[in-house]
């Protein structure tokens, strides 16, 4: 009884055994000879944002798109960068950002600046009548301690309880505290990072009464 024999082919394709990065770009496409990093400045404040550009071209230096680009930070803790390549600032250092086109790669250095060393909110602490109002200001100091002008960078306020207190932001770095219930709450401002609390007490004591701010 004849047996029928099996041929198998086997076809192996190695591709970069060369050790170098691959190009994922389709054959149809022109593959990407330089890649150039561009952004309007090299240095960022903590908080704020810097929109990065890349420019892909061809080996005759005409310029291509529709090219997959990969960004990173070698330091997220100085600043992050989206796949957009939209730079966070985190906290004050350097980072190499770098970007990767095809076969191609290019790199900029980004140094991140502490605009704001310090901020103040005043009052330090304040005894609020329950159903009552009270204003907060929040001013912000270079590293100089001189204070910089209202408004250079948005404030995040944020209260601890918001059964006793709540906090609704107002123009000119400030906000308004209302004490909805009888208790300790404190409240903070922050301004590109840099943070400082002030605390209140909710008083139930009758309009026209004292206040007793729990013997404070």
């Amino acid at each position: 009884m004849a047996r029928l024999g099996l041929a198998v082919l086997v076809v192996i394709s190695a591709i970069g055994c060369s050790g170098g990065p691959l190009d994922p770009t389709p054959a149809s496409l022109v593959p990407v000879a330089s890649l150039t990093i561009s952004s309007a400045q090299d240095t960022v404040f903590v908080a704020d944002t810097l929109l990065m550009t890349v420019a892909a071209r061809d080996s005759a230096g005409n310029l291509l798109s529709g090219r997959a680009v990969h960004w990173q930070s070698s330091a997220g803790n100085v600043a992050t960068i989206s796949t957009q390549g939209l730079v966070t600032a985190v906290a004050p250092g350097k980072t190499t950002i770098s970007a990767a086109a095809g076969t191609q790669a290019a790199a900029v250095t980004i140094v991140v600046k502490r605009l704001v060393f310090s901020v103040n909110v005043i009052p330090d602490a304040v005894c609020l009548r329950k159903g009552f109002t009270t204003f907060l200001s929040l001013t912000a100091f270079d590293s100089l301690g001189q204070p910089l002008a209202p408004s250079i960078r948005p404030v995040t306020w944020r209260t601890s309880n918001g059964l006793v207190v709540t906090v609704t932001p107002q123009s000119g770095d400030s906000s308004v505290v209302l004490g909805v219930a009888p208790g300790t709450a404190f409240v903070s401002g922050t301004m590109a990072g840099v943070a400082d609390t002030t605390a209140m007490i909710v008083d139930a004591t009758p309009l026209g009464q004292p206040l007793q701010c729990n013997g404070g």
